[in-house]
This record gives structure tokens, C-alpha cells and sequence, in this order.
């Protein structure tokens, strides 16, 4: 194996993240998910995940949920576990994720629950929980949930299976609910249709953002081209939305549009596309932001916050222009915790979720759609222009689905091998190898100044990780 040569800007680092085995932990980085029906989403562990729950926040709590067939089932079991409880419960709908988290925070709700597995495919579902503060649980908070729900379960319950009833889903809502989300969002940004002729291409990933993104943007003046907004609760996520990008690139090519924009299936995050048709994704969101906090003077303390998988090319270009970057642990919770902890006014990751410091809160798909758009506007510059200089560093990310998670310090072999390869990347590249916090894979990220050597250097880790890891 060869090495890289001469030291260069890159910064060699492998992260090997969370180690713990699926069958002790719930919480993932972004609540607790699982296929709909199996522990930790089976009748039992779900009536028991409710009662924790309203153990534990009390008070009144909001309820939301994206489109996935699985909704109604776990909504209804949820409540069961919540009516064990004094907690009484709202139900808003078919929302987004941050929307449940703004509202949670502005109208005092003790808590917010959202059934959602996010970007996951229709099967797998998911719950995530609030504090008062429309923030997510700390660890601490997870880990006395989490030892609670294992003492109400019942006997047997990790083993039991059910079939999830398929009730039709719509993303109509008519509980009041997106509105007050909506001019919560609409207070920061100007009055009026202050879009008025900007073209958008907007890809609702037949989820939760199907009806709320446009009811935010048409009345604003935007000319919009809406597809993937018509659930039928399978269809969520389903070869469109911000993991399947290439849906919207496509859309772009046949339209006339000054961007696209593709959310999640729970609207936390979102991914652009130009006018021109390229992928614009979190890490160049973050470049666009940062310049233009720091033209407005709004760059206090001049650093934002990213995770161990942000493109290095956007630490390189910060620091030349007088910004840093702080990397933390994949999670946009993490990177919230971070901000709060630096006072940083700005932070993300490449998968798209930016959180900014308006609401101190999630990540919000849409909030970003309109800080993009806010930006294009008023500086009179296309997204083309606003990213003209973005390179990415040339990087692999690969996804081994695995059986259990086992912890990769008790596997000397993949140990070993990360640290050969970590030695070659030593001066001119990066490797990142962790446990996903939401599915049932091992993530590898390879990073530095040339492509072959990335392909040649997974190559060779996948083969010892496929030899050693117990594949699914």
C-alpha cells in the first residue's frame, strides 16, 4: 500500500463512532427507529416507548408524523402507552419533523414526539422525542428513557413480531397545525411575494413536506414546479427526495428553474440543485451561508460547526477566508450541542440538515430552502454563482448493512486495517469509519486529493470489513 507522499492541507482523522449493538440500545442518533413491526417498533415496546414518554415530560405533548403506511398503527399505540400516563397528547398530523420541534418550543408544550424514520425507506418507521425547548434529548435524557421503557416491556416482548395494518395515508392536514408552523417561519423573512418570478423545481419526497412547502412558497410569488407530492404511504422516499437526488437533477434538465430543491421524507433537511443542473448539498449550503453572515456582520464568533463526515475542501476555504470549522460527531443534534456550547450562529452537515441560530433549534428543511432563496434574491445572484467555486475533495462513502452492530474494537483484524489505511491517508486525506446511528450499517468515508487512491484504499477495507463483520 502505497502512502501519500507529501504532507498537504488535509487533516488525517478516522472517527469510529457509536459501538453499541442493536439489541441493548434504542436511540440511534435521531431517536429510536426500526422496520415497523419488529422490536423496538412492536406493539409492546411501542405502548411501553408511549408511557416512558409521558413519564417522563408529563404535561401536554405534540404529536406528529410523516406519510409512512406504518403511521396510524404506531400513532394509536403510542397513545395507549400515553393515556397509562398524566401526559395528554395533540395530535398535529402529517407535519414535519421541525415543525413539531418549533411548536413544541413557541407554544409551550412540555414535549413533541414525531413518527417518522426520516430519510429511511416506507417500512422502517420511527420515533423522535423533544424536550420543552423543541431541542432533542440530551443522552442523559435517552438513557433514563430508554432504562424505563426495558422495565415496562413485557416478557417476550423483544421477540414478538406483528403485521402492520397498510391504512391509506394523505398529507392533507386540516388541525391548524402547518399554519402556525408556517408563520412562525414566514416571521424572519421579508413581507410579501418577495419571490415573486424565482423559479423552483420542488421535490416533496411524498412526505411530510408535501402540502406545507407549497403552501410557504407559492404565496411568497415563487413559479413552482412541485413533483413527489402525493403519498400513498409506501411511496415515501421512493426513488425521489433528498437521498435520490438524481430524480431532481432530471426534472431540471426538462425545466426552465433558477434551483430545485429536494426535502426528506420528514422535512428535516433538505439538498439543492442549480440551475444548470449540479448538486449543491449541505457542505456548499454552509459556504453560502457562512459568506454571506460574514458580509452582514453576522458571523459571531466567525466559526460554524460540521461533523466528521464535512467535506475538508470546506474547512480549506473557510480558513483562508478567516472562518473555522468545528467537527463533531455525526447527528444534527450534536451539532446543535456544539452551538449552543461555542455560540457558534451556524452549523450542518452534507446530508443537508442545517440549523441556524433563528429558532435554536432542528435542522428544518424548508427554513434552509428559504435562506437560499433569501439569498439569491437580495444578492442578485443565481445558486450557479453563489457556488462557482466549490470543489469538493474528491471522497468514497460506502454503506456495509450489517447483522449487529459489533463494537469494531473487538475486531482486531478491521482494527488493524484501519489503521494501515489511515497511515496511507497520513498528510493528504482523512478516513471515517462508524456505526450508522439510524440503519443497520457501517459507514466508511475515504477523503483525500486523488480519486484512484480513494477506490483503491476502500477496496481494501471493504474486503477485511466483509471478512470480519457479521453482513446482513
Amino acid at each position: 500500500m502505497s502512502g501519500c507522499g507529501k504532507p498537504s492541507l488535509f487533516a488525517s482523522k478516522f472517527g469510529l463512532g457509536p459501538s453499541e449493538t442493536m439489541s441493548t440500545k434504542l436511540f440511534g442518533t435521531d431517536g429510536i427507529r426500526a422496520r415497523a413491526g419488529k422490536f423496538p417498533l412492536n406493539a409492546a415496546a411501542i405502548t411501553a416507548i408511549g408511557q416512558a414518554i409521558g413519564e417522563a415530560l408529563g404535561g401536554t405533548l405534540l404529536l406528529g408524523q410523516d406519510t409512512r403506511v406504518s403511521r396510524p398503527w404506531i400513532r394509536d399505540l403510542l397513545k395507549e402507552g400515553l393515556r397509562r400516563t398524566a401526559a395528554a397528547v395533540h395530535d398535529g398530523g402529517v407535519i414535519p419533523t421541525p415543525a413539531v420541534a418549533l411548536l413544541t418550543k413557541n407554544e409551550g408544550y412540555s414535549g413533541g414526539l414525531m413518527i417518522s424514520a426520516s430519510h429511511n425507506p416506507f417500512d422502517d418507521n420511527g420515533v423522535k422525542v423533544f424536550a420543552p425547548d423543541g431541542t432533542k434529548l440530551s443522552d442523559e435524557g435517552e438513557a433514563r428513557m430508554e432504562q424505563r421503557i426495558f422495565e415496562l416491556l413485557p416478557a417476550g416482548a423483544r421477540g414478538q413480531r406483528e403485521s402492520v395494518p397498510e391504512t391509506p395515508v394523505s398529507a392533507a392536514n386540516t388541525t391548524g397545525f402547518p399554519e402556525r408552523y408556517l408563520r412562525i417561519l414566514s416571521s424572519r423573512f421579508p413581507r410579501g411575494r418577495w419571490l415573486g418570478g424565482t423559479r423552483i423545481v420542488v421535490d416533496c419526497a411524498n412526505g411530510a413536506m408535501s402540502e406545507v412547502a407549497p403552501a410557504m412558497l407559492g404565496p411568497l410569488g415563487a413559479e413552482m414546479q412541485v413533483i413527489h407530492s402525493e403519498p400513498s404511504g409506501k411511496n415515501i422516499n421512493a426513488g425521489c427526495g433528498a437521498v435520490h437526488l438524481e430524480t431532481l437533477i432530471e426534472a431540471m434538465k426538462s425545466r426552465r428553474a433558477d434551483f430545485g430543491v429536494a426535502f426528506d421524507g420528514d422535512g428535516d433537511r433538505s439538498m439543492f440543485v442549480s440551475g444548470s443542473g449540479r448538486r449543491i448539498d449541505g457542505d456548499a449550503v454552509l459556504l453560502i451561508m457562512a459568506r454571506r453572515l460574514t458580509r452582514l456582520g453576522r458571523l459571531d464568533p466567525p466559526v460554524i460547526v460540521g461533523t466528521s463526515m464535512t467535506n475538508f475542501a470546506l474547512e480549506k476555504m473557510l480558513r483562508a477566508e478567516g472562518v473555522g470549522l468545528t467537527r463533531v460527531d455525526v447527528g444534527d443534534r450534536f451539532v446543535f450541542e456544539e452551538m449552543q456550547r461555542s455560540g457558534s450562529v451556524l452549523g450542518g452537515e452534507p446530508a443537508g440538515h442545517i440549523i441556524f441560530s433563528d429558532f435554536r433549534v432542528s435542522g428544518d428543511g424548508l427554513l434552509t430552502t428559504l435562506k437560499v432563496a433569501e439569498a439569491i434574491v437580495q444578492e442578485r445572484a443565481s445558486l450557479e454563482d453563489l457556488t462557482r467555486d466549490w470543489v469538493e475533495a474528491p471522497h468514497l462513502l460506502k454503506g456495509v448493512r450489517v447483522r449487529r452492530k459489533i463494537p469494531l474494537e473487538l475486531l482486531p483484524a478491521v482494527q488493524a486495517k484501519i489503521a494501515e489505511v489511515d497511515d496511507a491517508l497520513r498528510g493528504c486525506g482523512r478516513l471515517v469509519v462508524r456505526y450508522s446511528g439510524t440503519e443497520p450499517l457501517l459507514r466508511v468515508m475515504i477523503e483525500s486529493d486523488n480519486a484512484g487512491r480513494n477506490q483503491d484504499l476502500m477496496e481494501e477495507l471493504l474486503a477485511t470489513i466483509r471478512e470480519h463483520v457479521e453482513i446482513g
